[in-house]
């Protein structure tokens, strides 16, 4: 790794002056200890021998009150993307090969409850960020414990702590390019009742031309404490999205007028012409039962469903789908002290789906008459099982297996060619993971782990929009190799997690776009991806409520990357050495946050994103750009009513950018520019 001695020479001088530092009063508060759920730990960071990130509610709103993209992008390592409004794409240490649009390759719960779908999409962008309490994002092959994927895992969770206490608030935020955010949450807490019902409507006109989105969220969530044994949730949400596709620019017409839609060509109309947008419709329900059998040993288990309605209108089709989708997770766990503490998880997770998709051109946002049918059935299982033990205080083992399985069955019911139903059936595979932690001193750990990834072809790679079935693909493997260090000093007030990591990613699947604009997927040779992640946080002085500044944070991210492709080829031409397409080298991102007498607070981030391939070939880069954000509050009473007032202020410095690419795009149309100089004001009333 070319900048790894030198980033671990910087911050071993970052370290030794942290601790070298002067000790504060008693009085200065602390990092609180942060907990983490991700492969069952329910420990605090400094004890999980992975690497994981947690974002809390607080760190959620704080660049931005609508969306969790500002606070994912913090995380060294992953990458949020948002070609234009509503449509997310999500990367945890790899490239967007996989995803043109939505979220592959990463699985995602939400508490117990399984959002990823068994076709292999996840529909992120449906949920209302008020409804999220906290986030986790495991990096790295998770399939131990989480089944199969080769990005990681992200684990959001919608309950927070139970205390007897009632709230109804009400949000108003309103600001640049007709971007309008109302939102109703009323949570009640009792000793055995939590309950959280929300209502959101988020709309924007967009920065571009055939930009503009709207989301209309409903959301119910109940937690019921049954008794000291039994806990059962109960979720619902309901989320009527829309969203406009602009398109991809060249370089020519991102520089002319970035705030244009991609226009038409002699051989192709414009989007304008098209209606491209995205149209989803998707109710979603949960339940699930925690049950203490004794001191011991517990059961928790959850069952799932969704229906989904989706519609989208682009330059050269016009797809339709309707997703019905079935999950089923259960696991046993057995927590023991004995001579050291001892855990052992064990379960299991079934996924169906039926999907009807039909693909036809596009006349004008009107489907036309040549028209393809196909009827879809994707089955997914695991089973897993996990031993986490202790022997010695400062040495602790944690191994882990599954054993996946995949199918799906495909049968074109309308259209040619008709050539009966095909079974793709994937062999099945062990996915084991091991890892070692090390906690020489109390406040330092230091971890080793290897652990295997796999992914087959999602239903959107099988099957794309335009109609063609690639039953050729196959799935994408590989082993990842990482060790890591955590260290929390002055008194909690510091916290770095550091990690170094190599992933030998085998048959990598890789997108493509041929001469009319239809994207096609295939196996494409090997990637090796080597990393370093490094993150901080540092309270730099609390001093209470006796002075005008009360409280300053400071937190940092460092990702380096060199993702390489090996033994790739494309036709006569061969690509082995280049640099892997939609990865930007370096990352660097700092956050202040700043608290002030009389309830003011300041928050203020920049993000700095190194130059990417945009295609196999690494003839096309993207320019480096930096970007400021920053939002100001005052929390103040009303005749006792507690309110709230801020300002969001984003890309400060009028950086002309693109958050989000079209990788591999025909016609170098890679660009998707980002909203120039923005600003939001909103108004928060807390009714308790």
């Amino acid at each position: 790794m070319t900048h790894l001695k030198r980033i671990l020479f910087v911050f071993s001088i970052l370290i030794s002056f942290s601790l070298q530092s002067q000790e504060t009063t008693d009085s200065t508060k602390t990092l609180e200890a942060v907990v983490v759920k991700g492969y069952e730990s329910n420990t605090s960071l400094l004890k999980v021998p992975a690497s994981i990130s947690k974002i809390g509610k607080v760190e959620l709103n704080a660049a931005s009150n609508a969306s969790m993209l500002p606070a994912v992008n913090t995380i060294s390592g992953v990458r949020m993307e948002e070609r234009s409004p509503g449509s997310f794409r999500l990367s945890i240490r790899g490239s967007l090969l996989r995803s043109p649009f939505g979220i592959r390759n990463v699985k995602v719960y939400y508490d117990d409850f399984i959002l990823t779908d068994a076709g292999g999409n996840t529909y992120l962008n449906l949920l209302d960020i008020n409804s999220i309490n906290s986030l986790e994002i495991i990096k790295g092959p998770a399939g131990s414990l989480y089944g199969a994927g080769t990005g990681g895992a992200m684990l959001l969770n919608g309950f927070g702590k139970t205390n007897d206490s009632a709230d109804l608030k009400l949000k108003i935020i309103g600001g640049s390019f007709g971007t309008f955010n109302q939102s109703v949450q009323y949570l009640r807490h009792s000793k055995n009742v939590q309950l959280f019902v929300g209502q959101g409507h988020l709309q924007s006109d967009g920065y571009r031309v055939q930009s503009r989105m709207r989301k209309d969220n409903l959301q119910f969530n109940m937690r019921i404490n049954s008794n000291d044994r039994l806990t059962s949730d109960f979720i619902f949400f309901y989320t009527d999205l829309f969203y406009q596709t602009p398109g991809g620019l060249t370089f020519a017409q991102f520089n002319a007028n970035p705030r244009q839609s991609r226009p038409a060509t002699p051989t192709l109309p414009s989007v304008v012409d098209q209606k491209t947008a995205i149209y989803n419709k998707t109710g979603f329900v949960g339940f699930s039962n925690t049950y203490k059998i004794n001191n011991n040993w517990k059961t928790i288990s959850s069952i799932t469903n969704s229906l989904t309605g989706f519609k989208n209108p682009f330059i050269t089709n016009y797809e339709r789908r309707k997703e019905n989708n079935l999950g089923l997770r259960s696991k046993l766990v057995y927590e023991n002290n004995l001579p050291f503490p001892v855990q052992w998880v064990t379960g299991f997770e079934i996924q169906k789906g039926d999907y009807v998709i039909d693909s036809s051109g596009n006349q004008k946002g009107i489907p036309d008459a040549n028209k393809v049918s196909d009827q879809i059935v994707a089955r997914q299982q695991f089973v897993f099982s996990q031993l986490n033990v202790s022997p010695l205080k400062f040495f602790q083992i944690q191994a882990g297996a599954s054993v996946n399985k995949f199918l799906y069955s495909i049968e074109r019911t309308l259209g040619l060619p008709s050539n009966g139903k095909k079974t793709l059936n994937f062999n099945r595979q062990l996915l084991p993971r091991v890892a070692v932690l090390l906690t020489p001193v109390q406040q330092i750990s230091m971890y080793v782990q290897m652990s295997k990834g796999y992914s087959s072809p999602t239903i959107a790679e099988i099957r794309p929009s335009a109609g063609g079935i690639s039953s050729d693909l196959q799935a994408e493997y590989g082993w990842n190799k990482e060790v890591g260090i955590k260290i929390s000093a002055l008194r909690n007030k510091f916290y770095l997690n550091a990690a170094v990591f190599q992933y030998d990613l085998r048959d990598a699947i890789v997108r493509r776009v041929n001469n009319v604009g239809a994207e096609y997927f295939v196996n494409e040779g090997d990637v090796k991806q080597k990393g370093v992640e490094i993150e901080y946080q540092y309270i730099l002085f609390n001093t209470g409520k006796q002075k005008i500044f009360r409280s300053l944070k400071w937190a940092q991210s460092i990702t380096l990357n060199d993702f390489r492709f090996i033994n790739y080829k494309n036709n006569l031409s061969s690509f082995a050495g280049n640099k892997l397409t939609g990865v930007a080298d370096k990352i660097l991102v700092s956050n202040l946050s700043l608290d002030v007498t009389n309830n003011f607070y300041w928050n203020i981030q920049f993000s700095y994103v190194g130059k990417m391939p945009l295609n196999d070939a690494n003839t096309f880069f993207s320019a480096p750009y930096r970007l400021w954000q920053s939002k100001f509050g005052w929390k103040l009473n009303l005749k006792k009513i507690p309110l709230e007032l801020f300002v969001l202020m984003d890309n400060i410095t009028n950086e002309k950018y693109s958050l989000g690419f079209d990788i591999n795009a025909f016609g170098n149309r890679f660009y998707n520019p980002s909203p120039s100089r923005n600003f939001q004001a909103g108004l928060v009333i807390d009714l308790k």
